[in-house]
């Protein structure tokens, strides 16, 4: 009879270890010496140890003012990315939990075609729709505007640090709402029948209900998703990068740009202004901050318990 040993199991999982070692291990060991070097464009051909020199440049002087700008509007995306999308969600997934919602299925598939669709084509899909003089949304702006009889101003949604916040917002919970639809509607199909129908019996409205039943019964599988989901948002690159660039500029000739966040800062440090050091300092600290949520997020699914 064919028996499993410990060496057996190490030489199925070697393979992948040696695959997360070369993909992602090394470089990431390699950030993190160069977080503490002056490598740059200045010092390319030779490069020094500077100990924690870039981090004092990120946390003191006009640096320190760049960080707490990119920072907080990073917090900012996130939060609302993530309260927008689990907003959306859950009001689509109890429509569509509703029995005697026809076609219902239908309208699953058609709100999870967002999901199914790469994020780069969306982005640029929805860079079409936010362009200034031909985009479909000043378009409509300004029909209802002439059906209204006001006069509308097409608004620079991308080249303007107001609107362009709003944008990638907007297209952030675009992006997201159909997997929290889709983890909250699987939650609401698994709360017993029984516990609703207890509580018409005591006399409870159905806002009662959604307030004593379905939120709390909901946050136990909700907790963990929207934590990682605050941590995928904090890290997100491409949809910031492809529909703004990071842009627009902010005032006062800060290095930058309004709707930068961290990743996309760091990017510009290493691929614009080829401060390679500075920009790994700034990989570090998202890591620090990225590692902490998934912490906390292992510890609420119970990872680490034995079993």
């Amino acid at each position: 009879m064919f028996r499993n040993t410990g060496r057996t199991a190490y030489a199925y999982v070697t393979p992948a270890l040696l695959l997360v070692a070369l993909l992602s291990l090394v470089p990431n060991v390699y950030s993190l010496y160069l977080a503490f070097t002056n490598y740059s464009i200045y010092h390319f051909d030779s490069y020094d140890l500077v100990g924690l020199k870039n981090f004092y440049r990120i946390f003191s002087g006009r640096e320190l003012q760049v960080f707490m700008l990119v920072f907080g509007w990073t917090l900012v995306w996130s939060v609302v990315g993530v309260a927008g999308s689990v907003l959306v969600g859950l009001v689509l997934a109890l429509v569509l939990n509703q029995p005697n919602l026809g076609g219902r299925n239908l309208y699953r598939t058609l709100f999870i075609v967002p999901w199914a669709i790469p994020a780069f084509i969306s982005v640029m899909m929805w860079q079409g729709l936010f362009n200034t003089k031909y985009g479909s949304i000043n378009l409509m702006l300004r029909g209802l505007g002439g059906m209204l009889g006001l006069h509308l101003f097409d608004i620079d949604w991308l080249h303007q640090m107001g609107p362009a916040r709003a944008a990638v917002l907007i297209v952030n919970v675009w992006l997201a709402f159909p997997f929290m639809m889709t983890v909250i509607l699987g939650a609401l199909q698994s709360i017993s029948a029984d516990l609703y129908e207890a509580a018409s019996v005591d006399g409870a409205s159905r806002v009662r209900q959604f307030f004593a039943i379905t939120i709390p019964q909901l946050r136990s599988a909700m907790l963990p998703v929207i934590i990682s989901s605050f941590a995928f948002n904090f890290n997100q690159f491409g949809g910031i990068y492809l529909l703004t660039g990071g842009g627009p500029p902010l005032p006062n000739g800060v290095s930058a740009g309004a709707t930068d966040i961290l990743v996309t800062h760091a990017y510009h440090l290493a691929f614009v202004q080829f401060l390679f050091g500075t920009a790994c300092a700034y990989a570090v600290l998202i890591f620090i901050v990225v590692a902490g949520l998934s912490l906390v997020n292992f510890n609420l699914a119970g990872v680490f318990e034995e079993v």
